[in-house]
């Protein structure tokens, strides 16, 4: 049965492709309109002075070096790299247990999926709001626990060290359920004959996670390490809900710099340089870490 005829016989391939571009014309409308239309005005705003949406004169890198030179957004710089390997580490060790135990598909293993994708399906506002009511320190777990003993003054986000393990800890709260979903397809893809057969040849449990699940979880282990570490890199929501980026801006991250600089102090033009150093700074990232896990590379 021929569903479209008009494509076929004589002029078919001319008829082919007007019909194709017929239906990837409205989603390159909206790439254009979402993507490459805001990437335009970005870079057109960075080479220029703009203040409260107001467009000045032409200062070509000028917005970039300010950035760069700025004192808080350096600070902002470690503050991100702590956050985001902080946060990467300690999901994906908990994303990667999680899918080691509840790799079988028996009937609580599968309960067990459906809770621990709760904190996921949770939207990152409602989960940040939830975590920073528990950490209050007037009515949340602080009170409950030191109040007894008299310290109940006690603020997790007075303290700077203890702010970014709340701000870790509601990372991996919410995204160690990713990694889950992600590394559990991978173990599901590997044969179970390999194994058995290890399990023949006498490999303990540890030689057959280091030498068997690990190798052949490799492009696995980059999806869920490239798409966690570009979440938390980039990641504005944790910090701007649950901290503030307190106590004294110690963790203020790059994201919420560049919020700060666009929608507080209206100063568009930097916080458009900012966002294409950040930009360029994952697309270097991304290249660095497929280098590391490029074909032929041994997972140590």
């Amino acid at each position: 049965m021929r569903i479209f005829p008009s494509l076929r016989g004589k002029g078919a391939d001319d008829g082919g492709e007007a019909f194709a571009m017929r239906l990837v014309a409205p989603a390159l409308l909206i790439e254009f309109l979402f993507v490459f239309l805001p990437l335009t005005l970005g870079v057109y705003y960075s080479v220029h002075t703009v203040r409260y949406f107001q467009v000045g004169a032409f200062i070509g890198l000028d917005n970039y070096v300010g950035v760069l030179t700025s004192p808080a957004v350096r600070n902002s710089f470690v503050v991100t790299a702590i956050f985001a390997l902080g946060s990467l580490i300690l999901t994906f060790t908990v994303g990667l247990a999680l899918a080691l135990h509840l790799e079988r598909d028996g009937r609580m293993q599968v309960f067990m999926r459906a809770v621990v994708l709760v904190p996921y399906i949770i939207s990152m506002l409602v989960g940040s709001l939830l975590l920073r009511w528990v950490l209050s320190q007037d009515s949340g777990v602080p009170q409950a626990v030191l109040g007894p003993f008299g310290s109940s003054g006690f603020s997790i986000f007075a303290n700077s060290t203890s702010a970014m393990g709340a701000l870790t800890y509601n990372a991996m709260w919410r995204d160690a359920a990713f990694a889950m979903i992600l590394l559990l397809a991978g173990l599901k893809s590997i044969p179970l004959e390999l194994y058995a057969a290890a399990r023949v040849d006498g490999a303990s449990a540890w030689y057959r996670f280091r030498r068997l699940t690990l190798p052949l979880l490799k492009t696995p282990i980059l999806i869920t390490i490239v798409r966690l570490l570009m979440h938390f890199i980039n990641s504005l929501t944790f910090q701007l809900i649950l901290t503030g980026g307190g106590p004294a801006n110690t963790t203020e991250t790059i994201a919420l710099r560049t919020f700060r600089l666009g929608f507080e102090d209206y100063a568009l033009g930097r916080a458009n340089a900012l966002s294409f150093v950040m930009f360029i700074f994952n697309v270097i990232l991304i290249s660095v870490l497929i280098h590391l896990f490029k074909p032929g590379e041994k997972l140590r």
